[in-house]
């Protein structure tokens, strides 16, 4: 670690070197016809001795070349337009138009290993998306942000603000691995580590990157793309590049206040309150509200009973009771930045600080800051480098529990009975005992919960890179990287003493330290020639990543004294954990691009990789991959006005996957000592020294049209994936000492189709409209598991509902208690009419949705815009384990059905439960297809629903409005006298509405309770909301 350090200090202090021998020449390449800046354009000078010295202008146009004194034009050419030779003036700023050949400007993209290559040449599919608009639209969880804007990436926001968002690409293509793509910036992968396996949901840490840094965003969609990243990217690579400095000194500040609220809430009932069968209390003279807790008591009539604070009250509907407990949140960014240099050296500097609440007072309170550097310099004419260091400290006070969690307030709305006013929850401490009060059986105070279980976290986080570029000749240069991702993470958990509900009334506390180190060391040999009709560009290269990770955790499950957040305020022996991983990865790779007349190319990549993880005599795998590219308008020189562009591709791709470390070996714990000798556990699981990495073959072909000039582009893909020799584990019999066994086995296969298209609908000085849509369509289906095993769980809600990996279905397929059914689709019901017959296996469908898109316009008015993202899912299923509940404790308005009937025959007219004449009815058939019509108490039918799976499974299909944007920039004439240079502001918001959607009010169709595999199911989640505000953005 010292050493890592030692050696960035080494290199900053070395890029400061100065070349006296040599001038620098800047400026900047143009459009002729359209004043558009032009990024690629090769810079080149012929020094003495015919030595050809290079330059590329960058994504703004401008570039800088060391050359020597006596050199005196420079040559300018881009595959797209007409080359330029110019002479160079006194002032060595030499700025330039070119005019177009007649065709196309090629865009050039960031591709795996940080390669640049031109768009058309790819064979794979490769999506990018704008970025500007991210920090407008801004998201706690930059994550978020993706959504609807790539086709075939899939997004499952995270519950909460400091949550965990997951990201899936083109479907899961490991049974129970990871199935999120890798991160990469700036050449540098990262660590994006879910946080949410316990019951604190602490983040993903990809949602540490800050938009106001970030230049461009690139989706390696599938193993086509991302092979030569070999194992870690067998999910797909999203490319993050990060803003550079610049020749000139710039200063500018942005600052956003955005706003989060709930958009709706549940559907409740208004007309019974606390109690059961129709009474508030049947015990005591004045009914005591503290006896029940459900919504199944007397009509609301205003009749006294004393509430859970001990004051007599009317018995009245509290129909704000839910609403008035939630807050607005406050989300805060501010970013100033600060980039400039000369012709040697530019820098960018940039802090960002962000201050967030959330929507439930007093939980997720989160504070970050966000420090970034980068420096490039030239180090003569044929060696230039790029430092980054970025570090990001991430403070949050009271994460809010998570999914059925009793201690999760959201709960509230499902639990809280609609007689029940906010102020009898207050106080929620008993001043005398120090006791949790205002509460009552399954219902924690939800203050309690909020002042006296506290917990807090601290993250530092440093990522850095060091990437030298050493130029060898005019077409070959060494490239070298050497990164470092690097967290120091440190918090604690407390549960004071005195809670009526929790399990834990003795208090409890825990802390834990975190240590993680990554490090990535690689070295690419890059050669790009033409030779006459033919191009190639050739990589080759070495990469080494080790991963060392720490984790210590301090519990005591009993306190001495309440209040007290230390360690040694313990009632008993601490209970002390300490793990360990470590893994290393070593790998060469090479890859060859073949051209022919800059309309044909052939692609072929090679990767070998040497896995810590698996055995030591079976530790490498190697992987290729294949791809052709025809640019057949080129091919058939085709000039037309409607068809300006087509291309067909076509790709193969074998990419390896390792597993976790100590999966080989068998390993045990210390369970403490036993009359003075050490006791130690052998694990439950029983792991396979034989293990072998898992493959997937992807193939995949597509179309890449362009018409009326470019105005209207279409890119269509269809793939198809396999995953075989996945690593799963089975179960064992008990007879083996064993719980479940680590297997080789199964296979799951993904294919689908993706579309997107971009279109300029209307294109003129005065008005813009700019439309994109997207939509992808993946289909998946678990082929085979372990013989003998059809399915096993990936996720279950008590005894009602699991989520499997099954063999013939598509993955993540729902199954649990539902009804059956005869011939007709009739529900049955058991004799005497009371109860439904129960099918304990009943199919309900998969997660996954059918398909999702994203339709998103933009339109231009002079100074004035506009923007609006449509988000689509079709398709896939929901638990709601809310609602559910909503069902149990009578809230919900569909409770009320039978109520007043039954009211009216059972108290008023004092029927008894067998002569009942009114009430619910089961809407089912008898065996022998007789109609039921025997009337039950509502308060049972409630109960027995949701005991019932099908009953709270929706259709998770939605329309979102995802993003809506409004701004204005001020004319230039407007600032010639301040010292702004540009300025900017809009109106943002997210979310802002659900346009179409099947689940109940109140109950988000994308709501989850993982970030991971078992999706489906909906538990404690908060109900739909929105973020809204403005920004300012100011450069000087």
């Amino acid at each position: 670690m010292k050493q890592f350090f030692c050696l960035l200090l080494a290199c900053c202090s070395f890029l400061t070197a100065v070349y006296a021998q040599d001038v620098s020449v800047t400026g900047k390449v143009t459009n002729q016809e359209e004043g558009t800046p032009i990024e690629g354009v090769n810079v080149t000078a012929i020094a003495a001795g015919g030595v050809r010295i290079q330059a590329l202008t960058d994504a703004s146009g401008t570039y800088t070349i060391r050359i020597p004194a006596g050199v005196k034009e420079l040559n300018f050419t881009h595959v797209s337009m007409q080359p330029v030779t110019e002479r160079i003036p006194a002032d060595r700023v030499l700025n330039i138009q070119m005019s177009n050949k007649g065709v196309a400007l090629e865009p050039v993209v960031v591709t795996a290993l940080g390669i640049k290559r031109e768009a058309k040449a790819l064979s794979y599919s490769q999506q990018g998306m704008d970025v500007n608009a991210m920090n407008e639209t801004k998201s706690p969880n930059i994550l978020n942000q993706l959504s609807g804007k790539i086709a075939g990436l899939q997004v499952v926001p995270a519950g909460f603000n400091t949550g965990s968002t997951r990201i899936v690409i083109r479907g899961n293509s490991s049974l129970t691995g990871n199935n999120q793509p890798l991160f990469v910036v700036d050449g540098m992968p990262i660590d994006n580590e879910p946080g949410d396996g316990s019951s604190i949901d602490y983040g993903n840490n990809a949602a540490d990157l800050n938009s106001e840094d970030i230049e461009s965003i690139q989706v390696l969609k599938g193993p086509n793309a991302s092979a030569l990243y070999g194992s870690r990217a067998a999910n797909g690579v999203i490319l993050v590049t990060t803003k550079k400095g610049s020749t000139k000194f710039n200063v500018s500040f942005n600052s956003s206040v955005m706003f989060q609220t709930l958009t709706e809430y549940p559907e409740y009932q208004n007309a019974y309150g606390v109690g059961t069968s129709f009474y508030i209390d049947n015990t005591s003279r004045i009914p005591r509200a503290i006896q029940n807790y459900r919504s199944w008591g007397s009509p609301m009539l205003g009749q006294p009973y004393m509430a859970l604070n001990g004051e007599v009250k009317p018995y009245l509907p509290q129909p704000d009771n839910v609403k008035d407990f939630y807050s607005t949140a406050r989300l805060m960014t501010n970013a100033v930045s600060v980039d400039g240099g000369n012709t040697t050296t530019q820098y960018r500097l940039s802090y960002t600080n962000y201050d967030g609440t959330s929507v439930v007072k007093g939980f997720n309170e989160n504070k970050k800051h966000n420090i970034n550097l980068r420096m490039q310099n030239k180090l003569g004419q044929r060696v230039n480098s790029d430092l980054k260091i970025n570090f990001i400290r991430d403070i949050v006070d009271n994460r809010q529990y998570s999914n059925a969690n009793g201690r999760n307030p959201t709960n509230l709305y499902t639990h809280m009975a609609r007689s029940t006013d906010l102020s009898e929850l207050l106080p929620y401490k008993d001043p005398l005992t120090g006791k949790e009060i205002g509460t009552h059986r399954n219902f924690s105070n939800p203050y309690w919960v909020i002042n006296e279980n506290p917990n807090r976290d601290v993250k530092d986080r440093v990522i850095a890179s060091f990437n030298p570029e050493v130029t060898l000749t005019n077409w070959l240069k060494l490239t070298g990287r050497a990164g470092a991702d690097i967290y120091w993470w440190d918090g604690f958990e407390f549960n004071n003493i005195g809670s009526i509900v929790a399990s834990n009334p003795d208090g409890f506390m825990r802390t834990f330290n975190t240590k993680m180190q990554n490090f990535n060391l690689e070295a690419l040999l890059t050669a790009n020639k033409k030779f006459g009709d033919f191009s190639l560009v050739a990589n080759l290269g070495a990469n080494r990543f080790s991963s060392n990770f720490e984790r210590r955790e301090q519990r005591v499950n009993s306190l001495l004294q309440p209040g007290l957040i230390n360690l040694s305020n313990a009632k008993e022996y601490p209970q002390v954990s300490q793990e360990r991983r470590t893994k290393q990865l070593n790998s060469v790779y090479g890859a060859v691009s073949l051209g022919y007349k800059n309309y044909a190319f052939l692609d072929i990549t090679g990767r070998n990789d040497w896995s810590s993880t698996l055995p030591k005599n079976a530790n490498s795998y190697f992987y290729p991959s294949v791809g052709g590219t025809l640019i057949i308008t080129d091919m058939l020189k085709m000039r037309s006005s409607f068809l300006s562009f087509a291309k067909l591709r076509a790709s193969l791709a074998v990419v390896g996957n390792d597993t976790d470390p100590y999966r080989l070996d068998q390993t045990y714990s210390f369970n403490g000592f036993f009359n003075g000798a050490t006791i130690a556990a052998l694990s439950t699981t029983r792991n396979n020294a034989e293990l072998k990495p898992e493959k997937t073959t992807s193939k995949e072909i597509g179309l890449d049209l362009r018409f009326l000039k470019n105005r209207l582009s279409i890119d269509a893909t269809y793939y198809d994936a396999a995953t075989t020799n996945q690593i799963i584990t089975a179960q064992l019999p008990s007879s083996s000492g064993y719980q479940r066994r680590l297997y080789n086995a199964g296979k799951i296969r993904n294919w689908g189709y993706e579309l997107s298209m971009n279109g300029a609908i209307v294109q003129n000085r005065k008005f813009k409209w700019e439309a994109q849509l997207n939509y992808s369509a993946n289909k998946s289906r678990v082929v085979e598991l372990i013989e003998g095993v059809p399915r096993f769980q990936l996720n279950n809600n008590s005894s009602y509902i699991y989520v499997y990996a099954e063999v013939g279905k598509p993955y993540a397929y729902l199954r649990g208690l539902g009804v059956a059914r005869n011939e007709k689709g009739q529900m049955l019901i058991e004799d005497g009419g009371s109860l439904l017959v129960k099918d304990n296996d009943k199919a309900f469908g998969t997660a996954m949705p059918e398909w999702i898109g994203g339709i998103n316009n933009r339109f231009t008015i002079g100074k004035f815009d506009f923007s609006f993202l449509f988000d689509i899912k079709k398709g896939g299923v929901l638990y709601s384990g809310s609602y559910s509940r909503m069902l149990t404790n009578g809230v919900a308005a569909e409770t009320l059905y039978g109520r007043d009937d039954y009211y009216k025959h059972f108290i008023i007219l004092g029927e008894s439960n067998t002569e009942l004449s009114g009430g619910a009815v089961w809407d089912a058939y008898f065996q022998d297809g007789t109609k039921n019509t025997k009337f039950v108490t509502p308060q049972n039918y409630e109960y027995a629903r949701p005991n019932y799976a099908e009953f709270v499974i929706f259709d998770a299909s939605f329309i979102k409005l995802r993003e809506v944007t409004m701004g204005y920039t001020l004319p230039a004439n407007l600032l010639k006298k301040t010292f702004f240079r540009t300025a900017r502001v809009s109106l943002a918001g997210r979310n802002l509405a659900i346009l179409h959607r099947k689940t109940p009010k109140g109950v988000d169709p994308e709501a989850s309770s993982t970030s991971g595999n078992g999706q489906g199911i909906e538990n404690g989640s908060l109900p739909p909301n929105a973020i809204y505000g403005f920004n300012v953005r100011l450069t000087f």
